[in-house]
């Protein structure tokens, strides 16, 4: 079964709070609701629980002046919906007082945090009324734990102060009666240390003492996020430690502990970075980030190609360089460039030159990257034709449902060499798939915790193809959409080859104008690129 959206609605379809667990905007959401009514009148049945249109089924139930409103698709099992329903109105029972449209509005966050405890992505999750409430709640034994502490601060407080008062009390009585006796309490008090104070208060319960076991047993490692308890930085105290010999059961924050050597040294180095690329003198990159929505049949309904230039000198006698590009004036796609501030903005609209504002400076030879232009390209109409020359790689789905838990997914793929891109990953959010067959022979699969993934190589060298896969214990098209499509090449390239929006055509030096050794990579990456 697959839950669309879960609304409560008045009778006259006007939503009162809906959430959409799928991919469905709020108009059509009340576009929905307010059929809804429409169909209710026109059923027969008084005792009926559910009302389909030529799309989606209406799962309902009345709670007093309102519909508790379930939108599924219909090839659902209407039994699992007419449980899921039930449990959706003991949750919206238990969590108000009384059902009326303020009271809604006034506990309307609870109301959609249990809905998304009892549907996860469309799905039931197996839980009871009870269950959600208490999720609801979010119980925090660490924060019990802080709470017994702070009580256990201020008794000890309030202990110590009793103690210097019968302390200074009994010096001024000494002092009164017998000075040399007060002498000789001073020299005991400086031998002997005082005892460490003892406040008794209730055991904890069983669970909580266990809980405190847990963690003394767990202090020296770093666990996740902990609900109710502050992240603690760098450096902070470790975990609160239980002692359990001592007959009163004290919890006691232990002095600051050094980290173990390799703990704080791995913390404070830097995260491993790829190894930097060998400059020869200049090394130009091209970095472009590829954006896009491709539907099932191969349509191209949104795409687009952010970009930058960038340059890298090491050797300050090649400092002073102008770099001469070749922009791409495309009819199917627009592109917008935007130079650095420190650029001759005037020199690059006229000769497409990127240059400093003060030709007698040199760029920095620190062997650093320097951002000099962006672009951004984006087609002027959605068509797949269109956005050959833009994208990577196209690809066209076809789905068959074969009625018996598998779905069996053709792919058919076109692919743009100039864009560099060699080696793509198709994400399916499943668990379960076996590859059927592949053209090219360069399809295989790979199971991680995200879900099947489908890597496709030597992509330059068989540019079009397909392959056949299929899904296993599934039923629903929708959960297998969207895909994502993953890629990152870094590649050097020579200086014609083109990126999306320009070609660079030489590097001179500005005094001389002689031409400058130099190397060229590009770094295609996906940015949001699906197939819906």
């Amino acid at each position: 079964m697959v839950v669309l959206a879960a609304s409560v609605c008045t009778h006259g379809g006007k939503p009162i709070i809906s959430r959409q667990f799928r991919d469905l905007t709020k108009e059509r959401v009340m576009t929905l609701l307010a059929n809804f009514p429409t169909l209710l009148s026109e059923s027969n049945n008084s005792q009926q629980t559910s009302v389909e249109d030529e799309y989606v089924r209406y799962m309902y139930q009345p709670l007093e002046e309102f519909y508790v409103v379930l939108i599924t698709n219909k090839h659902s099992n209407i039994l699992q919906d007419i449980d899921t329903l039930h449990l959706f109105s003991q949750s919206i029972t238990s969590i108000l007082r009384h059902v009326d449209e303020k009271e809604i509005y006034e506990n309307c966050f609870e109301l959609l945090s249990a809905f998304d405890e009892i549907i996860c992505l469309g799905y039931k999750e197996n839980l009871t009324s009870s269950q959600v409430i208490n999720f609801l709640e979010m119980d925090s034994h660490e924060e019990r734990i802080q709470e017994i502490i702070e009580r256990n601060k201020e008794l000890e407080a309030a202990e110590a102060s009793k103690k210097k008062a019968v302390e200074l009390q009994f010096k001024e009585m000494m002092k009164k009666s017998n000075p040399h006796a007060l002498d000789q309490f001073q020299q005991q008090q400086n031998f002997y240390s005082p005892p460490p104070p003892q406040n008794v208060y209730t055991e904890p319960e069983p669970e909580l003492q266990h809980h405190h076991s847990t963690l003394a047993n767990n202090n020296k490692r770093s666990g996740g996020t902990q609900l109710g308890r502050k992240q603690s930085a760098f450096g902070d105290n470790q975990p609160l430690l239980v002692n359990p010999s001592a007959s009163t059961r004290r919890i006691e924050q232990p002095l600051y502990q050094e980290q173990d050597s390799r703990t704080q040294s791995s913390s404070l180095t830097p995260a491993n970075k790829q190894p930097q690329i060998e400059n020869n003198g200049i090394l130009l990159t091209v970095n472009e980030k590829y954006s896009a929505q491709i539907s099932r049949e191969g349509t191209v309904t949104s795409a687009e190609v952010k970009g930058d230039l960038q340059i890298r000198i090491s050797n300050p006698e090649l400092a002073k360089a102008q770099i001469k590009l070749s922009l791409n004036d495309s009819s199917e796609f627009s592109t917008q460039y935007k130079t650095h501030p420190n650029v001759d903005k005037k020199l690059f609209n006229s000769n497409s030159i990127i240059g400093l504002k003060d030709p007698t400076k040199p760029f920095p030879s620190n062997d650093l990257n320097l951002g000099v232009l962006r672009w951004r390209s984006t087609l002027k109409k959605t068509d797949s034709e269109d956005a050959s020359g833009l994208l990577p790689i196209i690809l066209t789905t076809w789905v068959n449902n074969n009625n018996d838990g598998t779905i069996g997914l053709t792919f058919e793929y076109e692919v743009n060499t100039a864009k560099n891109v060699d080696e793509v990953i198709i994400i399916i959010p499943i668990v379960n798939a076996s590859l059927e067959s592949s053209e090219n022979d360069n399809a295989s699969l790979q199971f991680t915790d995200d879900g099947v993934y489908i890597k496709l190589t030597n992509l330059l060298e068989t540019q079009s193809g397909s392959f056949e896969i299929l899904c296993k214990n599934t039923d629903d098209e929708e959960a297998l959409f969207p895909m994502e499509v993953s890629f990152s090449e870094l590649k050097e390239i020579d200086s014609l080859k083109q990126g999306s929006g320009l070609v660079v055509e030489s590097v001179i030096s500005t005094d001389s104008q002689d031409a400058l050794p130099y190397d060229i990579y590009i770094n295609a990456s996906n940015e949001s690129y699906y197939i819906v």
